[in-house]
């Protein structure tokens, strides 16, 4: 179970939807926004985000796992962008707030450090 502690995709990702849900509070200026589906950025990509980048950095850009949170960063990005704003405009994502998204999860991701074996 401490081994959790150490998984750096799972860390980058935690903190990479924090932070996300945090620039929303302070964008809208409203502690409510916390959690709340839509909105500058995007959480779900910057979580997916970083747990992509962070375990391609930990296993290596070739591993099959790599490829897998990739494949996922892509479901999770064109859901945000496409389905969910059909389904719900007030919860989907414009294009900027995924990319934003995108971005703080890399950001994230590369500055969290990885242990070199």
């Amino acid at each position: 179970m401490l081994a959790l502690l150490k998984n750096m995709p799972l860390i980058a990702a935690a903190l990479a939807f924090f932070f996300a849900q945090m620039i929303k509070v302070v964008i809208y200026r409203d502690l409510r926004v916390f959690g709340r589906y839509g909105g500058m950025p995007s959480a779900h990509v910057a979580t997916v985000s970083a747990l992509a980048w962070a375990t391609g950095r930990v296993t290596g850009f070739d591993s099959p796992i790599t490829a897998v949170a990739g494949i996922l960063l892509s479901v999770v990005a064109a859901d945000a962008v496409g389905l969910r704003r059909k389904v719900d405009p007030n919860s989907g994502h414009t294009l900027m707030e995924a990319v934003v998204g995108f971005a703080l999860g890399m950001l994230v991701a590369y500055l969290l450090p990885v242990k070199s074996n």
